[in-house]
């Protein structure tokens, strides 16, 4: 990209991290000083005006103190914040509830499989949750939240009548572990299976929610495991204009082991092959694009956390870091993935006792990552720029 330049006119702080007078200052320039511009953003609001320039050395400083003569490009910069794993787990859903109210978080991942509630009440009751509570601007939850399928064919039980689905489940009707995924899925029997579950989950989601999925994620990836199931999501979700988190979302030490589990057996595709595969079906609609790049954070590896404040600091690190790479680039859209839980507990040991039932009825969430998940909430609680000082638009729901 092109860049600009512009001249200091007063004294004026250039900003580490992010486009606020609250950020740590890099170095203080004089007034007459060269600057060189990529593109402006917007940022703190700061006496008139809230538009900030990135500069070449990747820092923020305030527009009005730079003149330019150039027309800077603005880019209008729009996070998709997305909490995983809603629906099995009250504790979980009662954290993204709070988060979604607090303005942490404006997009949802459902699981539609939960155990003992064949009519879905409990998430027809979150559901009516959200449209009772109204925002600062008079609109509902359910209307400004993104609210997508996390289809799963790796945790708890199908929708689907046992026998037609036979070759997903166990003995006793439990989907498999996502480690027992082979190339026996590339079979048409296998994929055509997959699909008969797909489409149960697909309308279970419409009964709830009234809408059509806002976006489409998967369970343990599994929808990139190989190029069946990888072209079956892609066709289906551009047929339907429906945004689809993609492959290359997978985080660096996932797709670490992935390619282990691959020398065991699993035989996964590659990200380099599943581009050449994205590549050959296209681009995405023009009014639908795909989120092309998308982070977890979190969660942690399954070890208990003994100390909770350096953990969170850590977190916050990592995301601030994820953020100004954001803001740095020309990126227009983005999405980070939380992994919440609202608890009193913080020991795993107690996580692993609380919740032990929850291996027999819904296998397919560790519950050994819940302490990771109390880490994420509370450093989203604890220091939220996008929420306060860092006035970056959370993606409205069309």
């Amino acid at each position: 990209m092109a860049t600009y330049k512009g001249i200091t006119t007063l004294h004026v702080n250039l900003r580490r991290e992010r486009p606020s007078v609250n950020a740590p200052t890099f170095r203080t320039l004089k007034p007459n000083t060269e600057v060189e511009i990529s593109h402006a953003i917007v940022g703190e609001q700061y006496l008139d005006s809230n538009i900030w320039y990135v500069l070449g050395n990747q820092t923020f400083v305030w527009s009005k103190a730079v003149s330019t003569t150039s027309e800077v490009p603005f880019i209008e910069k729009k996070l998709l914040v997305t909490a995983d794993d809603i629906g099995i787990v009250d504790e979980i859903d009662i954290g993204a509830q709070i988060a979604l109210r607090e303005g942490w978080i404006n997009s949802i991942a459902v699981l539609v499989n939960r155990p003992g509630d064949p009519d879905s009440g409990y998430i027809k009751s979150f559901c009516q949750k959200l449209k009772d509570h109204k925002t600062a601007s008079g609109r509902s939850l359910y209307d400004t939240t993104h609210i997508g399928l996390h289809f799963t064919i790796t945790s708890g039980q199908p929708l689907s009548n046992h026998a037609a689905v036979k070759l997903l489940v166990d003995e006793k009707n439990n989907f498999l572990d996502f480690r027992k995924f082979n190339r026996d899925f590339e079979s048409s029997a296998y994929v055509d299976q997959i699909k008969t579950e797909f489409f149960a989950q697909y309308e279970r989601f419409k009964e709830i929610f009234g809408r059509e999925p806002d976006h489409l994620t998967s369970h343990h990836d599994v929808l990139t495991f190989n190029r069946p199931l990888f072209d079956f999501m892609q066709d289906w979700s551009r047929s339907k204009r429906i945004p689809l988190r993609n492959h290359r979302y997978l985080p660096g030490a996932k797709r670490f082991w992935y390619d282990t589990l691959a020398l065991m057996g699993m035989n996964l595709p590659s990200p380099n092959l599943m581009n050449d595969w994205e590549e050959r079906l296209g681009p995405f609609p023009t009014d639908c694009s795909q989120r092309t790049i998308v982070d977890h954070y979190g969660p942690i590896p399954p070890f208990g956390i003994t100390g909770y404040d350096s953990i969170i600091f850590k977190k916050q690190t990592a995301l601030d870091s994820w953020m100004k790479d954001f803001l740095v680039s020309t990126d227009r859209r983005r999405e980070v993935v939380i992994h919440l839980i609202k608890s009193g507990f913080r020991s795993q040991s107690d996580f692993v006792r609380q919740y032990a039932t929850l291996r027999n009825s819904y296998p397919g969430i560790e519950i050994k990552y819940f302490d990771g998940r109390v880490a994420e909430y509370l450093s989203l609680q604890k220091n939220c720029h996008w929420n306060t000082d860092l006035c970056l638009g959370l993606l409205p729901r069309v």
